[in-house]
């Protein structure tokens, strides 16, 4: 059966959006496996996001080629019943596939996050979200019995236990106000961690764009009093299950916009794949991570020490004890070494004389020859 009144709008924008996420993940996939090696629970999140994602346009576009978005008196009993069936499994799928776009960007931050009450809300946040995804796919098929009258008016309800319109409406409603969470909370929870200020701005302001999926949110959940239009259902419903794809098209092409500035780096020529945007467990601002690095599977680039110059502390030490280089180096100092105190009279109001220590060092990679070392100038302050 040939697209016919909405159907060829349906299937091209499903398509298209698809293609789009495509894109989008699979640059993504190479940057987080080729150049950073630390693919994480977020990108296999989105990987399965978008499996399901290619699910539900299949079965809407199945489902238009027999009646989707045609008019109910233009369609025959089997066609709409088929199309119905269509339709409605892949509701089903869809609702799982929202809830994990949301965990997804939930989880990218949680590899960011260093405070446990940021990562206890996004757990909330995820759990809620989830719990909903799982109660409207389920209520799908479970709404009515016998379960073969929901798709097919031949067969006579006998009776409904659940609302799918108001089931539906709260999933939507919650996964909109998430969209609109997850877009500000990075500005709260980010602000504070010890990154660049480039970094945390691209990861901000990426995030911010999911205020549009939670615009596309809201417009969907305007529209569902369409699920309660059982007589013309098919025709009803296709601009929520546009809507829908917009959403979750927007969350995951917000979401991996900062995943590919390691990507860009690359592109401009830049050697250095490290960057602090957000895909290491950074510690919080004055503070160290200490411990075993969580930066695994990355090459790490090799220095060497080409010299050490040995400090000494004079008049805080209990040992007079001077290396070669002061002493070379005490003609410099002889109009002020007379107001030092000897080694036996510390106390803690006494002058002090430090030589600043100077470590040189150079980035050798595999293969490069020695290069000789740099001078280094050891400085004497009073």
């Amino acid at each position: 059966m040939p697209l016919r009144d909405k159907g060829p709008t349906l299937v091209g924008v499903l398509w298209l959006e698809v293609g789009m996420c495509l894109c989008v993940l699979g640059l993504r996939i190479y940057t987080r496996t080729v150049i950073r090696h630390s693919l994480g629970v977020d990108d296999l999140l989105l990987i399965i996001t978008w499996i399901l994602m290619v699910a539900f346009a299949a079965l809407c576009t199945a489902a238009a080629l027999t009646g989707m978005g045609t008019h109910f008196d233009r369609l025959s009993p089997d066609e709409f019943s088929h199309g119905m069936l269509l339709l409605l499994a892949g509701q089903s799928v869809v609702s799982i596939a929202m809830g994990l776009s949301k965990c997804a960007v939930a989880a990218f931050l949680m590899r960011i996050l260093v405070k446990t009450r940021h990562k206890a809300f996004l757990w909330f946040w995820n759990i809620t979200i989830m719990a909903l995804s799982i109660l409207l796919a389920i209520s799908v098929f479970a709404q009515c019995t016998p379960v073969q009258s929901i798709w097919d008016p031949r067969i006579p309800k006998k009776g409904c236990a659940l609302n799918l319109t108001t089931i539906a409406t709260i999933m939507c409603a919650w996964s909109a106000v998430l969209d609109f969470v997850l877009a500000l909370f990075p500005w709260v929870a980010l602000w504070d961690l010890n990154m660049k200020k480039k970094e945390k701005i691209t990861i901000c302001l990426s995030l911010s764009l999911g205020i549009f999926a939670g615009v596309c949110g809201i417009i969907r959940t305007t529209g569902l009093y369409a699920l309660a239009n059982s007589a013309d259902y098919l025709y009803a419903t296709t601009d929520s299950v546009i809507w829908t794809n917009s959403e979750m098209t927007t969350s995951m092409i917000c979401v991996s916009i900062p995943a590919l500035r390691p990507l860009y780096r690359y592109i401009r020529g830049n050697e250095s794949y490290q960057d602090d945007s957000g895909y290491s467990d950074l510690p919080p601002s004055g503070k160290s991570s200490g411990g075993r690095s969580k930066l695994t599977g990355r090459k790490r680039p090799t220095y060497t020490l080409d010299s050490l110059v040995t400090t000494t502390v004079q008049g805080k030490s209990m040992n007079d004890t001077r290396t070669d280089l002061e002493a070379d180096e005490r003609s410099d100092d002889a109009d002020t070494s007379h107001i030092l105190n000897g080694p036996n009279s510390y106390n803690d109001n006494n002058i002090h004389q430090v030589s600043e220590v100077t470590v040189s060092y150079d980035e050798r990679r595999p293969g490069e020859a020695q290069m000789p070392p740099l001078p280094v100038k050891a400085r004497q302050h009073v």
